[in-house]
């Protein structure tokens, strides 16, 4: 059961990273627009907390959105640890 726990979560922020990925294609690349807010609505609760945390640090910045970058350092980090508790 513990397991199946771990793969399970595995496979859940390897998905998270493929959705994040796309995320950031789309500010180089023409998408639908249908296909952004569905992304957009996906991605969206975990870029917000990240965003938040950013605003009141000294990383405050208008010129770039460093939250999806942290978040995707987070998700290999957590990617990781999965992966050797599944080993």
């Amino acid at each position: 059961m513990s397991n199946l726990i771990v793969n399970s979560l595995y496979v859940f922020f390897i998905v998270l990273e493929i959705i994040l990925f796309t995320y950031f294609m789309m500010s180089w690349f023409p998408f639908n627009a249908k296909f952004k807010e569905f992304l957009i609505t996906l991605i969206e609760p975990l870029l917000t907390p990240i965003r938040f945390l950013l605003k009141h640090s000294i990383f405050n910045t208008k010129v770039i959105d460093l939250s999806p970058m942290i978040a995707l350092v987070v998700i290999l980090f957590l990617q990781t640890i999965f992966y050797n508790l599944k080993i």
